[in-house]
């Protein structure tokens, strides 16, 4: 087993760490329509052919991206960290890190449902693991 210095611990478990908990920070009310409308307004702004009216499909388009760009980056994170600890089982980092991307959307999703202004769903759990697949498909399809 490899020692763990403060440096590696910073390079490697930190990112997947503090995107984990800003995951599970966001599941709650912080992360809720009413609390991000304002930040997807303007980001939908930069997209001049929509109307006022689109807003609200526009709004869940872009948070349906977020989680996916939030749960392929973390999977990366996790791989990384993953297959710096198994440095010689791929294999094994690419299972360990799907595996943490799957508690951490179950987390996700069970956290949201404690809150009347977010709701949980096991579509999204198969969204965000979804993306978490993805991202470990194309990153291994390079690889090759």
């Amino acid at each position: 087993m490899k020692a763990l210095s403060l440096r590696q611990l910073s390079l490697y478990w930190l990112p997947p760490l503090a995107l984990t908990a800003g995951i599970l920070i966001f599941s709650g009310d912080l992360g809720s329509s009413a609390n991000t409308q304002k930040l997807v307004q303007w980001l939908l702004t930069w997209f001049p052919g929509l109307g006022e009216y689109q807003f609200p499909a526009g709004q869940g388009y872009l948070r349906k991206a977020g989680h996916m760009l939030a749960y392929g980056s973390l999977y990366l994170l996790w791989f990384r960290a993953m297959f710096w600890r198994f440095s010689t089982r791929r294999g094994a980092a690419v299972l360990w890190s799907l595996a943490f991307c799957l508690l951490v959307a179950l987390a996700d999703e069970g956290h949201q449902s404690f809150f009347s202004s977010r709701t949980g769903s096991l579509s999204d759990v198969a969204l965000d693991f979804g993306a978490a697949l993805l991202a470990a498909l194309a990153f291994s399809l390079k690889r090759i």
